[in-house]
């Protein structure tokens, strides 16, 4: 029920538009509010102004300083609440012990940023109509993606548009998700009694319009059906939550928050590298540390950079530009071989979780299941991407039935940590950003699990590159040679991997298998390089054997490579020695292939 205050509020605020000669539209633009919201005000279907709002109305109806107070004090309710702003958790003898409060007004006070918002207009205007539209909004995202900033600055661009206004509660530091529901009716000034929280907090909501900001749900998931409930039982309620993962709730709409654009590759202008959304925010948080920090023509190539390598990602950012204090933007760079280990010492005032990117990164992997963790940290193998069928090759356990690594997989994209490429629709292709997975294979070495886990994955690249060799003549031989294209980079990774760890003949056979595409693809010095090295580390092929045969082939595709290049007498010395240890095994395909070859 409305205290006496708020029913005087609306007359007045009438009173002293109309005394002003202004309408609803003209009082709106002086205050910079919206019609509907001082029409609702008027005839007291909004429960309370937020005083910064009647100072607004104020200043636009050109009141007085005791007329302004009389304004003020018509707006305020006739008994005082008890002072609860944002609410970071309660404890559970927190939750049995407070009182009952008897005045139980929403509080609309989201925290006030302490540094400045940049870029995100994109995903604001995205954003902005989904939440008219469904009942409760998750923002999605690893860790460190500015997920609560984003939801901050939403709320307050629509406080307006929400008669009962905006309420924030921060859930960061609860780990018991039936705490939820206490902890948000305490932010309402609604403390346990007898009732159930969810009771409790459905019977103030009801009939209200409001938007409920719930941050930091991913650790706390489990109290979704309990918000579903307090959804249903509050037809005008509307929640806008973050979290590194969905909550999985039929009223619920995902959007996934992406990293803030990053600068092209080619070397932009400073000022248009200023005008990118990972270089400005970059810029903003290093002239916090050295105010005469500029983007200049023989900085802005190593700040582009800065970006690219540290994904766009708001902490690493924010993090990197903390160390221009002491380093230039390319010295920065060249110290950012190990992101996660320069990324630290944060603002002593954010949590914990964000005072280095490890911390925020282990936070998202503490939620996760131990098989979960397993398949991340495995995941940590891949360069470049990967597509589901490799992350079975290299993710599946003996006990697997074939649909348990892609279950684990898709709870990885749900927490944020593994994002799906739409881009490729044949084979379905997966990414990391590079600082998750140089967190993951860092994880992945400690384990003991690397070796292993390598040689899994030249394998299944193995496979793939023979599978493409194969079709070198058929009528798919572009759309293999494109699959080939896509895992350069895991095809490198094995390659390196084969050379290092003494897997000489896996090594040939797949540079073996991959000479047609380094001869239609390039580059050709690549792929020579490569054959030359491979060839050299092998042990001597006997007469005989499997290592003969892949030695032979091996010889013959550095032939094919060194002919292309236009090197004729390495190209034919390298077709004798292939036809010289594939005579001894009696393959006449082999050694016809081998002869024709020379006679060119």
């Amino acid at each position: 029920m409305d205290a006496p205050g708020d029913r005087a509020f609306g007359p007045l605020l009438r009173r002293y538009r109309l005394a002003a000669g202004l309408t609803h539209e003209e009082l709106a633009e002086r205050a910079r509010l919206s019609a509907r919201a001082i029409s609702a005000l008027e005839r007291g279907e909004r429960l309370r102004p937020r005083p910064a709002t009647v100072r607004l109305l104020a200043a636009a109806l050109g009141l007085d300083r005791a007329q302004a107070g009389g304004f003020l004090r018509a707006s305020q309710p006739a008994a005082p609440a008890a002072p609860v702003n944002v609410v970071v958790g309660l404890t559970p003898d927190e939750a049995m012990a407070s009182p009952s409060c008897a005045d139980a007004t929403p509080r609309t006070n989201p925290p006030f940023p302490m540094t400045s918002f940049v870029g995100r207009e994109r995903e604001l205007e995205a954003l902005r109509p989904l939440l008219f539209t469904a009942r409760l909004l998750t923002l999605t995202g690893p860790g460190g993606v500015g997920k609560t900033r984003l939801a901050v600055r939403l709320a307050a661009r629509v406080a307006d548009d929400f008669l009962d206004g905006v309420a924030f509660v921060s859930l960061a530091e609860l780990r018991d998700a039936d705490l939820v529901l206490p902890t948000t009716a305490r932010a309402f000034g609604v403390l346990p009694d007898r009732r159930e929280p969810g009771e409790a907090l459905a019977e103030l909501l009801h009939s209200r319009r409001l938007l409920l900001v719930l941050d930091n749900c991913e650790q706390v998931a489990a109290a979704a059906p309990a918000l579903g409930a307090l959804l249903a039982a509050c037809p005008r309620l509307t929640i806008l939550a973050t979290s590194r993962a969905p909550l999985r709730l039929a009223a619920e709409q995902e959007f996934p928050v992406p990293p803030l654009a990053v600068p092209p590759d080619d070397a932009p202008t400073p000022q248009a590298l200023v005008a990118v959304e990972a270089a400005a925010l970059f810029v903003a948080r290093a002239r916090a540390v050295r105010p005469d920090f500029a983007v200049t023509a023989e900085n802005a190539a190593a700040v582009a950079a800065l970006c690219r390598r540290l994904d766009g990602l708001p902490l690493a950012l924010e993090l990197a530009a903390v160390r221009t204090r002491i380093l230039s933007p390319a010295a920065l760079l060249d110290r950012l071989k190990t992101r996660l280990d320069l990324l630290a010492f944060g603002p002593a005032d954010a949590p914990a979780r964000q005072r280095t990117l490890r911390a925020t990164l282990g936070w998202s992997h503490d939620l996760l299941r131990p098989d979960e963790r397993a398949l991340f940290r495995l995941l940590g193998v891949f360069v470049g991407g990967f597509t589901a069928a490799a992350a079975e090759a290299v993710g599946a356990t003996p006990g697997d039935d074939g649909a348990g690594v892609l279950d684990r997989l898709s709870a990885l994209v749900a927490h944020g940590l593994v994002h799906r490429d739409d881009a490729d629709g044949e084979d379905g292709r997966f990414g990391m950003l590079e600082t998750i997975r140089e967190y993951a294979r860092g994880h992945l070495e400690a384990s003991g699990e690397g070796a292993a886990a390598a040689r899994a994955h030249a394998r299944h690249f193995l496979a793939l590159a023979e599978r493409a060799h194969a079709e070198r003549a058929g009528p798919r031989m572009a759309a293999w040679l494109d699959r080939l294209d896509r895992d350069h980079d895991n095809l490198r990774a094995a390659l390196a991997w084969c050379e290092a760890a003494g897997e000489a003949e896996l090594g040939l056979r797949l540079a073996a298998a991959l000479f047609r595409f380094w001869s239609t693809r390039g580059p050709l010095a690549e792929g020579r390089a490569w054959l030359d090295r491979l060839l050299a580390a092998a042990p001597a092929a006997g007469a005989s054997g499997p290592a003969t045969a892949v030695r032979a082939t091996a010889l013959l595709a550095a032939g094919v490579l060194a002919y292309n290049q236009g090197d004729l007498p390495a190209a034919r010395a390298l077709a004798d020695a292939s036809l010289a240890l594939r005579r001894p095994l009696g393959d006449a395909g082999a050694i016809a292939e081998a002869l024709n070859f020379a006679g060119r």
